[in-house]
């Protein structure tokens, strides 16, 4: 970080519209608006911090920084309530929080989005299923007459299934594709979407979730398939011959 320049948080700098070489007015409590030329941004996922060294502190505010927060690194063995109960009665001391119970209670915040996510896979799956088996069901109806035609000239069940699994399969590529290329840009506006002021969640998608997809896609297909095969294996080739189109 260069002299007479600050850090902020990522959260910060976008809710503010700020980037690195920008120029920010920081109010203290008892001091006049000062502004700080912004050396760089920094990654932080809950709230907001501006980060100054303390010489150029003393040098903008002609006084030497207060500090009065601490962070204590523990030994492993530390008896955690003992400390906090030994520091609070210290007149030093105004309260005191351990990073853990911070970070969990943090954490149990946004696990209540895992059940929302999980909802969200559940139902994309039923759609994908329901959508899956009506457009191959309408297929299947509408060319009742061509399969048991094909069944007459010798098709065995399962070809005859793998005739109409083709067409069903070629669909299922092409919505994984395109849904792939589409799923990024819905995944950054349910992040952005779902953030608040304070969190910043990563936007980032790893690799095996496009691969996960891909897969609770296919395994959606593949069930679609083993419930139409048991209907064409219904089919009376002799009813459906004599059927008028």
């Amino acid at each position: 970080m260069k002299s007479g320049s600050v850090i902020i948080t990522q959260k910060l700098a976008k809710l503010l519209d700020l980037k690195t070489g920008d120029t920010i007015t920081i109010k203290l409590s008892g001091h006049e608006e000062k502004e700080f030329k912004i050396g760089g941004v920094s990654k932080n996922y809950a709230l907001h911090y501006i980060y100054i060294t303390p010489d150029d502190f003393e040098s903008v505010y002609g006084e030497k920084p207060v500090y009065n927060l601490s962070f204590i690194d523990l030994k492993k063995d530390t008896d955690e309530n003992s400390f906090k109960e030994q520091l609070i009665s210290n007149d030093e001391f105004y309260g005191i929080s351990f990073k853990n119970d911070s970070s969990r209670g943090f954490l149990n915040s946004v696990d209540s989005l895992d059940a929302i996510v999980i909802l969200l896979i559940v139902c994309a799956g039923g759609l994908a299923f329901v959508v899956l088996y009506n457009l191959a069901n309408i297929n299947i109806t509408e060319r009742v007459r061509e399969i048991a035609t094909i069944k007459v000239l010798g098709f065995y069940d399962g070809e005859t299934s793998a005739y109409i699994y083709r067409e069903n399969l070629i669909s299922t590529i092409v919505g994984i594709i395109v849904g792939l290329a589409a799923g990024k840009i819905l995944h950054y506006f349910v992040v952005i979407t779902s953030e608040v002021d304070l969190v910043l969640f990563n936007r980032q998608l790893v690799w095996w979730a496009y691969v996960l997809g891909a897969l609770l896609t296919l395994a959606f297909a593949f069930i679609v398939n083993l419930v139409l095969h048991f209907k064409l294996k219904k089919i009376d080739m002799v009813e459906s011959l004599k059927s008028v189109e």
